[in-house]
């Protein structure tokens, strides 16, 4: 998420959605894990709900597979 955050603060073509999509769909895919990387019908449904908090994103709620975990 950080790494989402420093592509907003630093590069004018991104926005958070936009740079949020670069940094977990373009890992997902190098790696072959064609199941996650967005959100999406039939994909795994990991997702993490953050806030932003002095710069830097603090998490709130995990989910896997679409079942809270945190």
């Amino acid at each position: 998420m950080q790494a989402a955050r420093i592509l907003v603060d630093q590069d004018e073509g991104y926005d958070l959605p936009k740079a949020v999509a670069t940094v977990s769909l373009a890992p997902a895919q190098a790696a072959g894990l064609h199941d996650r990387g967005e959100i999406r019908e039939g994909l795994r449904a990991d997702l993490v709900r953050v806030r932003s908090y002095k710069k830097q994103f603090v998490v709130n709620q995990v989910w896997r597979t679409g079942q809270r975990v945190f």
